[in-house]
């Protein structure tokens, strides 16, 4: 029995939908059921760019129909013979193009029809025979059903039913008016036919024709239909401008648009075309005089009204850009579009509340514009509500899989949520990296390095500096990656080129300023730590950063100004006023380091760094009764605390304990084995114990972890004195002699050294020196070099 369908030849002029409906045609445009939707989407992004929509008019721009179509060769369109036989001129719209078409081929017989379209620039699909097709086999239509734009439905083939004596394919895929003419595909992306009708039973059962019949058109001898006649240039004024402006061809459309204004100087259409050509060209003025007198050729186009007022809002003359938009909207009270716009003012003003009731008027309005849904979006990020927006944008995806915009803020968003699995694969669901932009990656790597994903961190921040080769702060985030895995050679040449793009970036200059330290650059990282407080003043890192800095450089002045600046910013905590004690005691000034002292002691009385740090410095002002409480107030905080080990090791050795502190002092190191200063004292300690072998190990070991330390290279000197290596011994004091050149302790050891060597001269002008600043020692060096027999030393002036 022949299946009764539903239309042959349907009507294809959108009706105006309830309310009430919307969730009806949702669901009619939505994508499939949950199972297949990745499926769907993935063929969907795969064909979508060789799917058409066809518009068909008479009588020079009556609406007749519309359908859709299938690129099945170059320049050429299948699509129903029904969608296009009323019709006396057709055109194509494809992405924001829309092309002129005409008839090629023709088999009415089957519905088929082939159209030609000069300029379609779109790969055609492969058709797979339909012989191969299997009953229960997923298919998927893909086309523009009710005019509401591409998208894509999922089903079963059923069987192939025989109607007037040829086989069609039927399919559970839903389809509704305007999807006649597109394209059945199988999971692969292959055509496997052209959708033409639904039964009257319901949407559950839809037919195809085979698309094997396109290949049949010229051996069925169906001849092309005779070209329509050629129509005068007057009516193609408006179609031209379209194409021209979907294409975004500004220039063409200017010189277009002269020539309409030329044509018929009182074309209204004409004058606002031009207007929107040279305001896209940059030229303002010209367009708000353009668009004046298309209004005052008619001063009821809706289109001119809001055209003036995007003009005069991009110069800035926002209340006039109202009033417009007003006008716009008193005239096309339903225009979604302009309550779109002013969402979109609204927005850019920091107004996000009001923007968010306009857009969902818009919404209201037109709520299949994807657009507006990603407007949406980005109002709902503005004010907080980030689950909100990702809603809106993954709408905007579900009438758009293409939508790039929508795609990448999604992706934006579950990253900053820490969501960065998510993130990744919302992105894979589309066409991958060439359309992520450049913020998007950011955003991903941010939230994989924060959670010491490095190696994907910097996959993201290397993308996105792909796509955007001069985005400061894609470079800036590669940086901070490269300098966690300890790749200075690359974070040398990232550096300098993100800080010559942008100069002021924190983060950059903050990680240069370790690099130039590591490197033993010293006044070049204070140089960058200089830069931070003139780049932000008001962050207590850039300062803490130039006191550290400053302290490398010898610069003490300077380091207790930054660290009083943090002070004085509000944000001093416990660690930065014990260095700020510290320095002030280092530098003479008692009374304030006790103060600075005290206020830390006040936040937190159990702070060990605190403790150890007080006791160093009534130790170092002899008080080694209050330096030895401060210990162990540090100790019973922390027993592992290294320093505070290492100063009561100290006090035990200036009270003639060396042995209970080298005791002390291994546990000290063991804790931890990167603090010199237990290094140093653990050697001292040792050569106290005249355990010179000992000794030696651990002060090169504290000079290792800090080369300069000048007790570290004193003790050295002794060391190798002592067992009479007169090289190394004037090797570490000729070191010391370079900064100190008047320390009586080095030049005593220079005088024995070089007396140990032979080498009389140097021996004998150390001394002359060393007598020079102090006698007493000089006489006490001249005693042991005659005890000792060593040669020359009689020679020796007496002190």
């Amino acid at each position: 029995m022949k299946p009764h369908l539903a239309s042959v030849r349907p009507n294809f002029l959108p009706q105006r939908i309830p309310a009430s409906m919307l969730l009806v045609v949702l669901a009619i445009c939505g994508p499939a059921s949950a199972s297949a939707s990745d499926e769907a989407q993935h063929v969907f992004a795969q064909v979508s760019p060789s799917v058409v929509t066809i518009i068909a008019t008479i009588n020079g721009g009556a609406s007749v129909g519309q359908g859709s179509g299938v690129v099945v060769g170059h320049e050429q369109v299948a699509t129903n013979c029904h969608v296009v036989s009323d019709a006396d001129q057709l055109s194509v719209r494809h992405g924001a193009a829309e092309l002129s078409a005409r008839w090629i081929g023709a088999d009415r017989s089957r519905d088929l029809c082939l159209l030609a379209v000069d300029g379609l620039q779109a790969r055609p699909v492969s058709v797979r025979a339909s012989a191969s097709l299997l009953s229960g086999e997923r298919v998927f239509a893909v086309g523009n059903p009710l005019g509401f734009g591409l998208s894509v439905t999922s089903g079963l083939v059923s069987h192939f039913p025989i109607v007037d004596g040829e086989q069609l394919i039927l399919s559970s895929a839903p389809q509704s008016p305007g999807s006649s003419g597109g394209g059945l595909f199988d999971s692969e992306g292959r055509l496997i036919g052209l959708t033409t009708s639904v039964f009257s039973a319901g949407q559950n059962l839809n037919l195809a024709l085979p698309a094997d019949w396109i290949n049949e058109l010229a051996d069925r001898g169906v001849q092309a239909p005779l070209s329509p006649e050629v129509p005068s240039a007057e009516p193609r004024w408006v179609a031209d401008a379209n194409v021209l402006r979907g294409t975004a061809r500004w220039t063409e459309l200017e010189h277009f648009a002269r020539r309409w204004i030329i044509a018929q100087p009182t074309s209204a259409r004409a004058h606002l075309e031009f207007a929107r050509a040279v305001s896209r060209l940059g030229r303002t003025q010209e367009a708000e005089t353009s668009l004046r007198e298309a209004l005052r050729l008619d001063d009821h186009s809706a289109e001119s009204w809001r055209v003036l007022a995007i003009t005069l809002h991009d110069a800035g003359r926002h209340s006039e850009a109202e009033w417009a938009l007003a006008r716009a909207e008193t005239l096309l009270p339903g225009d979604a579009g302009v309550a779109a716009l002013r969402a979109h003012w609204l927005l850019a003003a920091g107004d996000a509340q009001s923007a968010k009731t306009s857009i969902e008027r818009a919404i209201v309005l037109d709520p299949f514009s994807y657009g507006n849904w990603n407007l949406l979006g980005s109002i709902r990020r503005a004010l907080g509500e980030p689950d909100a927006a990702q809603r809106a944008f993954q709408t905007a995806l579900d009438l758009n899989g293409n939508n790039a915009e929508a795609r990448n803020a999604l992706a934006r968003l579950l990253a900053e949520a820490g969501r960065a699995d998510e993130a990744h694969r919302a992105l894979t669901a589309g066409r991958g990296d060439e359309r992520t932009d450049a913020s998007t990656w950011l955003a991903l790597g941010i939230t994989d390095y924060n959670r010491q994903r490095y190696v994907t961190a910097e996959d993201a921040f290397r993308k996105a500096v792909k796509a955007d080769p001069e985005f400061a702060e894609g470079w800036e985030k590669l940086g901070m990656t490269l300098a966690r895995t300890l790749r200075d050679d690359e974070l040398t040449t990232v550096l300098e080129h993100v800080l010559r793009l942008d100069p002021t970036l924190f983060e950059a200059r903050l990680e240069r300023a370790a690099l130039r330290a590591r490197r033993g650059d010293v006044a070049g990282a204070a140089s960058d730590a200089r830069h931070l407080t003139e780049i932000a003043p008001d962050e207590p890192r850039a300062w803490r950063t130039l006191a550290i800095h400053s302290i490398a450089a010898q610069d003490l002045h300077t380091a207790v100004e930054a660290y009083r600046h943090v002070d004085t910013l509000g944000k001093a905590g416990v660690d930065d006023l014990v260095d700020l004690g510290d320095l002030l005691g280092k530098i003479g000034n008692r009374g304030a380091a006790l103060e600075a002292f005290a206020r830390a002691e006040r936040i937190d009385p159990r702070h060990s760094r605190m403790l150890g740090n007080l006791a160093s410095f009534h130790g170092r002002n002899g008080d080694i009764e209050k330096a030895q409480v401060y210990l162990d107030r540090a100790l019973a905080s922390d027993p592992r605390n290294a320093n505070a080990l290492s100063s009561k090791a100290y006090i035990l050795l200036l009270r003639g304990q060396p042995s209970a502190a080298v005791s002390i002092l291994e546990q000290a190191v063991l804790y931890d084995p990167k603090l010199a200063n237990a290094w140093i004292n653990l050697g001292h300690a040792h050569l106290r114990n005249r355990d010179v072998g000992r000794a030696i190990p651990a002060l090169e070991k504290s000079l290792t972890l800090a080369p300069k330390a000048l007790d570290a290279q004193l003790y050295l000197a002794q060391a190798y004195l002592s067992i009479r290596d007169a090289a190394k011994a004037r090797a570490y004091a000729e070191t010391i002699l370079t900064q100190h050149p008047e320390l009586p302790a080095a030049l005593g050891i220079a005088t024995l050294a070089n007396l140990m060597a032979g080498d009389s001269q140097r021996a004998a002008s150390a001394f002359v020196l060393l007598r020079k600043h102090d006698s007493r020692v000089a006489e006490n060096i001249r005693a042991q070099a005659l005890a000792a027999n060593l040669p020359g030393a009689a020679a020796l002036p007496s002190p």
